[in-house]
């Protein structure tokens, strides 16, 4: 009989024993699985050890911690050409400039977490491939062996070569937000958008995957269940099956941070299929054990900017708890803000500045926040207006553009900025 690998045998150990499986359900939710599989891609001891002590800090509350964030977002470009109308960027009620992320910001981030990093989305609330370089910055993430996931309307019209190129990054897992079977249906929430060419490009992709022999990205469908579209989830999957897409995923709506309009959430939800509900309808899935937000502890957001930000939720930029441009990460990690929140979850702490954090449901419905009550603190300064980074020269309020990366200095029409981006 063939002795096990004493290896295998311990992250199997690890895997069961600790509960890791767990964790990757927390962060990936319906992908757990598809998860695990890249934690294993791209695993090393030092990864998985990074993975273990922060988890026990979680579990213990702690405010400082010894360890890194191992799930990140970086989003490359907070541009997109559709609106849609859950969505922060779609609604235009994000105080932040618009503009795409130096590469120089991207590699010097990179090269600080690739060590720990286990899982990178390449997007937030942009569309990463009105990035023109999107396949540069997958490929370096690639080469410094870290997992790539990027989220995508795919509306903007995709040549061959742009196929060849994202495929040829390396990049894991593209998932595609396509919500619906008939153009009818589609543009009630992605407004602007035009089916049939996500549909083309889709088919250029997995036709293209065959043609160079690869494997990845594994395509997702990702479809979120709502009234008007709900009576097209078992179309979706025969036609997802049929043009070659590797996987489909239905999943929950999620409404804006700080929306508790009732009325409004009745127009999205679902009512054929309550599996599809929320107990709570406005919450965020980020409550561990009931207790804290394993945000503050698992994951951190790096926006085009630099800013730093523990969740996609806070987004404007007086909200950031730092930047990467001024300071390092390990500086940020354990910096004033996020010892700050990590503390809310505390019943005894006593925080002495404003973060972003006591306005989130996560907190304002844990047991600390109950005990607290009401935290008399001032917000940072009234976030300044929505501007375009311009071609040269300073924004209106007085920052420089750093290359010619960043966007010209008005957004054009959404057919516009395809063309634009992609030239």
């Amino acid at each position: 009989m063939t002795k096990p690998n004493p290896v295998i045998k311990t992250i199997v150990w690890l895997w069961d024993g600790l509960q890791i499986g767990r964790i990757a359900n927390a962060l990936a939710g319906d992908r757990n699985d598809q998860r695990a599989v890249l934690a294993f891609r791209y695993f090393s001891w030092k990864k998985l050890f990074n993975v273990l002590r922060i988890e026990v800090q979680l579990r213990l509350g702690r405010r400082k911690i010894w360890g890194k964030p191992f799930e990140w977002e970086i989003d490359t470009t907070n541009i997109c050409q559709l609106k849609c109308p859950l969505c922060h960027t779609g609604l235009g009620t994000i105080h932040r400039d618009q503009g795409t992320m130096h590469f120089d910001t991207y590699t010097k981030t990179i090269d600080q977490i690739k060590d720990y990093c286990v899982w990178l989305s390449l997007y937030s609330w942009g569309e990463p491939f009105l990035n023109r370089r999107i396949h540069e910055f997958v490929a370096y993430a690639h080469q410094k062996k870290i997992a790539t996931i990027i989220s995508t309307n795919l509306n903007k019209p995709l040549t061959e070569e742009m196929a060849e190129d994202i495929i040829k990054s390396g990049l894991d897992v593209m998932i595609v937000s396509l919500d619906g079977v008939t153009q009818e249906v589609y543009e009630q929430y992605r407004v602007g958008g035009i089916l049939q060419r996500v549909l083309d490009n889709v088919n250029l992709l997995v036709k293209k995957k065959r043609e160079l022999g690869y494997s990845t990205p594994h395509m997702e469908w990702q479809f979120i269940v709502m009234r008007q579209n709900e009576h097209e989830m078992v179309e979706a999957k025969q036609l997802a099956a049929d043009m070659g897409v590797d996987s489909v995923i239905f999943k929950n709506v999620d409404f804006p941070h700080g929306m508790d309009d009732k009325e409004e959430a009745q127009r999205w939800l679902p009512k054929e299929h309550p599996e599809f509900l929320r107990e709570q309808t406005f919450s965020k899935p980020y409550r561990e054990d009931g207790l804290r937000c394993w945000r503050l502890w698992r994951s951190a957001v790096v926006n085009w900017d630099g800013g730093l930000a523990p969740c996609c939720y806070l987004t404007d930029k007086s909200e950031d708890f730092g930047d990467v441009n001024a300071n390092s990460i390990e500086e940020i990690w354990n910096g004033e803000d996020y010892t700050t929140a990590r503390g809310l979850f505390q019943e005894r702490y006593a925080p002495q500045k404003h973060v972003g954090c006591m306005s989130c449901s996560v907190y304002t419905g844990s047991k600390a926040a109950r005990k607290r009550g009401p935290v008399d603190l001032e917000p940072a300064a009234a976030p300044l207006p929505l501007v375009i980074k311009p071609a040269d020269g300073p924004t209106s309020n007085g920052t420089s553009k750093r290359n010619d990366d960043q966007t010209s200095d008005s957004l054009p029409d959404p057919e516009k900025i395809q063309e634009h981006v992609g030239d």
